[in-house]
């Protein structure tokens, strides 16, 4: 099954981003037994020329192969100044424990009226970026 939820109610995930997430899960040769997998969605010319989309990652996980994937994590990264060398986290919502981060703010609780309006301008920039075919790296690796 490749249907993907967010365990979040409050903060849902958008159809048309959860229509990009279960396409690209579904390019994935998962097995069954996989219960956690990591989504890795990346823009090359960001990485050299500090143009385009930030990299991505999602974590997805399921308690057993017949039910949906749902997301537990939502991580872009950025290089945090303009002689940077290494990316670092620049958001990170956190479904499982119910928090996010950024880094001028540090963490907090994900149920607050400012990260939920910030989530889902986010989830609409991601959605346009998967719109417009930007990330140009994909990959999804089984997480132990």
């Amino acid at each position: 099954m490749n249907t993907v939820t967010s365990p979040c109610t409050y903060a849902p995930l958008s159809q048309v981003l959860q229509r990009y997430l279960e396409a690209s899960v579904s390019l994935c040769a998962i097995s069954e037994a996989t219960e956690r997998i990591a989504l890795n969605f990346r823009h090359s010319a960001y990485l050299t020329k500090r143009a385009g989309p930030h990299p991505l990652e999602i974590h997805l996980f399921r308690e057993h192969p017949n039910q949906a994937w749902q997301i537990a994590t939502m991580t872009s990264f950025a290089f945090p100044y303009e002689d940077s060398e290494q990316l670092e986290v620049e958001l990170y919502f956190n479904f499982n424990h119910q928090w996010f981060y950024q880094p001028d703010i540090k963490r907090c609780d994900l149920n607050q009226p400012q990260v939920i309006e910030l989530f889902h301008s986010w989830q609409n920039a991601l959605t346009n970026t998967f719109h417009q075919q930007s990330f140009d790296y994909f990959a999804a690796t089984a997480i132990k």
